[in-house]
């Protein structure tokens, strides 16, 4: 099917997808879907909780919209290496929040550097770089830190974890979506009246036609204006699925461990996708810089979980084991 929104961007349609589809799933995926009267139950429950969420939920969709706007622009590999400083970001929240004593070991803190300039090296060559794009991916690599720290934070108060706590929050992002693409809609309505109105002449509401003159005699020639097609409708399916049980099992995961933890984790699945997006789409083969980017990463993550399983120390102390 065409788009037939040409003033809402790949990225905006590519957020509310996610978002849409991953409520409507998290809805119907249960043992009583056939049953109306408990789906409606499960949708009072999730309007019920994410009033505790609107927080994290803000900062969920502003790292969802800014990561597609990155992605759209600087490509795979430049995104997730800007997002390697997750964890370090995360860190900072954790001390300006919960203080000092929240913190893990500092041997464990150091085993963050080599994550993070590992997954730097590893795509250090990418040629695809532009300011604006970078600029949304750190964006988004903050907005994401802050959700992983705010959202831990409202699991432990109210008791609500895992897909139940991502359908709240689904919920409220998709309606903040809502409301973003309403208001860039009734702006691009208000920028075209006023065009007409100023010249006489130009796009009325939503037409696809623009004119072209030859600039000497004066002649116009109407031409259609080419949306982008749409994606195909498995591919978009298999996107919202997979954001789907992404972001489930990683509030599942976040409920489990501290933020930190988790933001070293999400980094070492960023380099993963480093990796598999350069052998699905092409590009320049891996430079010794970037497999010891890969190296590097992968080390600075076996010392992190080493040294915060054993309170700090790379060894085992004395007398235990």
């Amino acid at each position: 099917l065409p788009n037939k929104s040409p003033g809402l961007s790949r990225a905006s349609l590519l957020t509310l997808y996610r978002f849409s589809g991953s409520l409507l799933l998290g809805l119907l995926l249960h043992s009583n879907f056939y049953n109306l009267h408990a789906l409606s139950l499960r949708f009072l429950q999730t309007v019920q909780a994410a009033q505790n969420f609107l927080l994290p939920s803000l900062f969920l969709f502003i790292a969802n919209y800014s990561n597609s706007i990155a992605l759209d622009r600087i490509g795979i590999s430049l995104t997730y290496t800007s997002k390697c400083g997750i964890p370090l970001i995360t860190v900072l929240f954790t001390l300006l929040l919960d203080g000092v004593t929240a913190l893990p070991s500092k041997l464990t803190l150091l085993s963050l550097l080599p994550i993070a300039g590992g997954i730097g090296a590893a795509s250090w060559n990418s040629p695809t770089f532009e300011l604006f794009g970078f600029f949304s991916a750190m964006v988004s690599t903050t907005s994401q830190a802050a959700l992983n720290v705010l959202s831990k934070r409202v699991m432990r108060k109210t008791g609500v974890k895992g897909a139940e706590a991502q359908r709240a929050m689904v919920f409220v992002a998709l309606g903040i979506g809502l409301m973003m693409t309403g208001a860039i809609g009734i702006g691009g309505r208000v920028k075209e009246w006023r065009k007409y109105n100023s010249f006489g002449s130009g796009v009325r509401g939503g037409s696809n036609i623009v004119q072209e003159g030859d600039g000497e005699s004066g002649n116009a020639e109407l031409l259609p204006v080419i949306n982008p097609s749409h994606p195909p409708f498995w591919l978009t399916f298999l996107a919202v699925l997979a954001y789907h049980m992404e972001y489930v099992l990683s509030f599942c995961f976040v409920g489990l461990v501290e933020p930190i933890t988790y933001g070293t984790c999400d980094a070492i699945r960023r380099l993963l996708i480093i990796v598999a997006g350069r052998r699905l789409f092409g590009g320049a083969d891996f430079s010794k810089l970037n497999l010891s980017g890969i190296a590097l990463a992968l080390l600075g993550a076996l010392m992190y979980s080493v040294t915060s399983a054993r309170g700090g120390n790379l060894v085992v102390p004395v007398g235990k084991k």
